[in-house]
């Protein structure tokens, strides 16, 4: 068995200087890479780990997995392998501290800052389901967050790609209990929603304080909260948002983080949380009992209820107990018909609308103004993006490509604030990257048609909702109302930015998307 490590040691060519975290798979220092004259993050596995076939498999799969993810939301990983019978992960080093240590020692979050952080790994989680793979432990302490609250997915050693077997034996469950979804306590397949349900519990512990079923003292109950309890409530309208997110059922959970987030910021804008939020049981469990059925035709059978550690249904009312009769209002029939009736009228009406127009002289003129309405309409359906590395506006004679309808596969997100343009509303992530800015809307009443304006006069642009966007941007005109910026993506330096910024003209002007840049500033050039 190889030698305990410890701070002034060697593996390889790292010099361990100190030691930074531990967790069940191994330890984490802050180390030196002689080879190659850099501080780095290196997790190094236990002992006993070369005697467990599976926890190797499962170190390198991590390795694997971080690695093909394209995502700056997770962190980089620039090697791996084996030293002196001892596996290890040389990842970046993020000055800053997990989400745990920044609960514990700042307590619950304003809302927009949890937001801000939950987007974050939201982004890195759905970039992990869009390549098939699914994290299987999001918690706060594999949540990092840098001194400019840019926050990175870290810990992929219990991700499974679609493919995957599982690692597990029968009934043995691995992650953190506190952030578990129901399905992981059975047999049934652990999908993407299961990452939706724990960053939910995650998104409850930021604005709380305490992950959602902290009053259960054992893991028995713990395990029991999950599967049959609703979780708590804040008192306000982002209750319904967490309850969805922490649905027993997967299939009625948000289809992705994304959708998470963005119902989450609109509940908090409309009914924001107190400072000091209070934390409502929302009341005792539900016992269903675990039993059988057939889910439909040829269907397998599954489980209904709990099912797992510390949850026991009795034999005898198991056997008893049968699903109630499935009974049909006498209200439905009546309910359909009336809404058939109302279709046939509405339809008898139209036509006869229709018929009146088009024999009307002036029916040309209507068709007309139809036709445009509909290229209006139409347009804002179309989905573009701007690619951070094409960051040169065309030039002067450049007309917008024609918009393009989208299928039924790729419907729009609707973001709260989107004006419905043919470019949708960003949401830019506040990592310090700098921006040129082209032009600003300054009519309330009139905000669509002036912003598009300019997204027809500087294709490629994109615009954003400064209130809804990073402090470094000045949040709202004197009178109270929004701003919303057109802006082209320079890049990371103050070069990118001020080259860019010649090449758009003397009214454009840069600024930084972070947490700290005063938002009266602009980029000097």
């Amino acid at each position: 068995m190889a030698a305990t490590l410890r701070a002034g040691d060697r593996l390889g060519p790292y010099l361990l200087e100190e030691l930074i975290g531990r967790g069940g798979m191994g330890e984490v220092y802050r180390a030196t890479d002689n080879r190659k004259d850099r501080v780095v993050a290196l997790k190094v596995l236990g002992p006993q780990v070369p005697d467990d076939p599976a926890f190797r498999d499962r170190f390198h799969r991590e390795s694997r997995v971080a690695a093909r993810l394209n995502d700056p939301h997770v962190i980089p990983i620039h090697d791996w392998g084996d030293i002196d019978g001892r596996l290890f992960i040389d990842m970046r080093l993020v000055d800053g501290r997990d989400l745990r240590t920044l609960l514990v020692e700042d307590g619950p979050l304003p809302a927009e800052r949890a937001l801000r952080i939950v987007g974050q790994i939201g982004d890195a989680l759905d970039a992990a389901h869009r390549s098939g793979l699914v994290h299987r432990d999001v918690k706060p302490d594999n949540i990092l967050v840098d001194d400019r609250d840019f926050a990175y997915l870290v810990d992929f050693g219990l991700a499974q790609a679609d493919t995957d077997t599982r690692f597990t034996s029968t009934g043995t469950a691995v992650g953190s209990f506190g952030y578990m979804a129901p399905e992981r306590f059975g047999d049934d397949v652990v999908g993407p929603p299961a990452d939706v349900y724990a960053l939910t519990c995650v998104l409850f512990e930021c604005l709380s304080g305490v992950h959602p079923f902290a009053s259960a003292t054992t893991i028995e109950r713990l395990i029991a909260a999950h599967l049959t309890s609703p979780p708590p409530l804040l008192g306000v309208s982002v209750d319904r948002v967490i309850a969805r997110g922490m649905a027993k059922d997967p299939a009625q959970r948000q289809h992705s983080c994304a959708e998470l987030v963005v119902d989450a910021g609109a509940a908090l804008r409309s009914e924001p949380l107190g400072a000091a939020p209070t934390v409502i049981p929302a009341g005792p469990p539900t016992v269903v009992p675990t039993t059988s059925y057939p889910r439909g035709p040829g269907a397998p059978s599954r489980p209904i209820g709990p099912s797992g550690p510390g949850v026991q249904w009795d034999a005898t009312q198991a056997a008893a107990w049968t699903p109630p009769p499935c009974r049909r209002s006498p209200l439905v029939p009546i309910i359909v018909a009336s809404v058939v009736v109302l279709l046939i009228g509405a339809g008898i009406v139209a036509w006869a609308i229709v018929a009146t127009q088009r024999d009307s002289p002036f029916a040309a003129d209507d068709t007309s103004a139809q036709s445009t309405a509909t290229a209006t309409s139409a347009s804002p359906t179309m989905s573009t993006s701007v690619e951070p590395g094409n960051t040169s506006p065309p030039g002067p004679s450049a007309r917008p490509e024609p918009a393009s309808l989208p299928t039924a596969s790729s419907p729009r997100a609707v973001v709260p604030g989107d004006l419905g343009l043919s470019v949708p509303m960003t949401r830019p992530v506040c990592d310090g990257t700098g921006i040129v800015v082209v032009a600003n809307a300054t009519a309330p009443g009139n905000y669509p048609d002036e912003v598009q304006s300019y997204l027809n006069q500087y294709p490629g642009a994109s615009y954003l909702r400064t209130d809804q966007s990073c402090p470094s941007l000045r949040q709202r005109y004197d009178d109270g109302s929004a701003i919303y910026t057109v802006y082209y993506v320079a890049g990371p330096t103050q070069d990118e930015v001020c080259s860019l910024k010649s090449r758009l003209g003397p009214s454009a002007y840069g600024k930084w998307l972070d947490t700290v840049s005063d938002p009266s500033a602009q980029i000097a050039c």
